[in-house]
């Protein structure tokens, strides 16, 4: 089960586990972007206060009612709420590699997004150029607590790749960083408490 920071950062959506593999240039957020996501983070925070179990000795003497059981509750965001909340945790990452990432979330679990890189370091920018839009068109599945890409359309720039080519470029990012590869296929967390996502046209549902 793989957790690490850079892969929490796209805990809210697929897109955002797409966007995750890269890292964002330090920037300073708006203050706007951040009150515009402030109903995702304190939700998120909510979430996972809600969802520490209880230790041996602090057993619970009213069983939680159906209403609070895990997988009944839901609480949905706008699509600009998903796309600050985005801007704000990649910048908070205070990295090297994604410019900016937007993203159009669709019915059905389906989103499109673009995603600005600047790999620039030159053991990348010798296989990948340095600067591109990576456009793309996907699904995604949640269950359990946890998050897999299903890619439908991939470009670089105005080139149609394969996510294979994406594979590539996550191998070599993580090794720049020093951590071990992952692919699209994976399994990737949701934050704490968070066991599925929907989406509906400019909405994101979290369900917990």
């Amino acid at each position: 089960m793989k957790s690490t920071n850079a892969r929490r950062t796209a805990a809210l959506a697929a897109a955002v586990t797409l966007a995750s593999f890269f890292t964002l240039a330090a920037a300073e957020v708006p203050p706007e972007v951040r009150a515009k996501a402030a109903a995702i983070f304190a939700a998120l925070e909510k979430i996972e206060a809600g969802a520490r179990r209880p230790t041996p000795n602090r057993v619970p003497a009213v069983p939680p009612s159906p209403s609070e059981a895990p997988g009944s509750r839901s609480l949905t965001f706008s699509e600009a709420e998903f796309n600050a909340y985005v801007t704000c945790r990649l910048a908070d990452e205070n990295e090297a590699y994604v410019k900016s990432a937007e993203f159009r979330l669709l019915a059905g679990d389906k989103v499109e997004g673009r995603i600005a890189i600047d790999l620039g370091k030159p053991q990348a920018s010798g296989v990948l150029p340095q600067k591109q839009d990576l456009l793309f068109a996907a699904g995604f599945e949640t269950r359990e607590g946890q998050i897999r890409i299903n890619m439908d359309k991939l470009f670089l720039g105005t080139q149609p790749i394969s996510p294979a080519f994406i594979d590539l470029v996550i191998g070599i990012v993580s090794r720049l960083q020093g951590v071990d590869p992952t692919t699209l296929k994976d399994w990737y967390d949701l934050p704490p408490g968070v066991l599925r996502l929907e989406t509906r046209p400019g909405r994101v549902v979290v369900i917990y």
